[in-house]
């Protein structure tokens, strides 16, 4: 499966400022965490001014039975022949739908929505997340989150936890890979791998620690 970590950012997600009741700037896709890339410092190490995370697998806890929601919206045809048609199985919903006629796109958008809706209930946190990301605002440092769930999984997640493609971006990028599933980075093809690899969130602040120059983001007065 083509980890998606290199999919989602922006050069220009560190350009905006969040509404002031973020209590945790929004930003990441599954398996990511991207790390906007500055001028480098006296160490020798590049200075960072904010990392964007995925939601889905990297803050939150994986609870969609994704499989049974490609089968719902694609059939099960459809759905064997668009996993066994994509490199390393991997299905991209929204991007196989954006050709359908409008009504079967809206048929399938609703069908998604309500399998992200079901996993609200069971929304958890990522062992490591709430004392990764007190960490990085410990240096005053921009957060952000990407996803293309719906903006009630993202809104619930704030309000629960008080907690945005990555090299295409000139960003750093960091699989996180609970299981080992994508083996040896060296194992992707050049373009998909990854600048830094971890099995858990309580890994990455040693990593940050190590391998850049923390900058606090400038603060405004009004």
């Amino acid at each position: 499966m083509t980890p998606p970590h290199l999919r989602c950012l922006s050069a220009t997600c560190f350009s905006w400022s969040p509404p002031s009741s973020f209590s945790f700037s929004l930003l990441l896709r599954k398996f990511a965490m991207s790390v906007k890339q500055r001028t480098s410092y006296a160490e020798g190490k590049p200075a960072l001014r904010g990392v964007v995370f995925d939601m889905d697998g990297t803050l939150t806890v994986p609870v969609i039975d994704f499989a049974a929601m490609y089968r719902a919206v694609l059939g099960d045809e459809g759905y064997t022949a668009a996993k066994f048609g994509s490199p390393g199985g991997s299905v991209d919903i929204l991007h196989h739908i954006e050709t359908w006629p409008p009504q079967e796109q809206q048929r399938a958008y609703e069908i998604i929505a309500d399998f992200e809706r079901q996993g609200l209930d069971r929304l958890q946190i990522m062992p490591g997340a709430a004392e990764l990301c007190g960490y990085i605002d410990s240096k005053q440092m921009r957060r952000g989150l990407i996803t293309r769930n719906v903006k009630a999984a993202v809104d619930l997640f704030h309000r629960r936890f008080g907690v945005t493609c990555g090299k295409q971006a000139g960003a750093f990028t960091c699989l996180l890979d609970e299981n080992g599933r994508y083996g040896p980075i060296e194992s992707l093809s050049k373009d998909l791998q990854p600048d830094f690899q971890v099995s858990s969130l309580s890994e990455v602040q040693s990593l940050l620690d190590i391998n850049f120059v923390l900058l606090p983001h400038p603060q405004t007065t009004l």
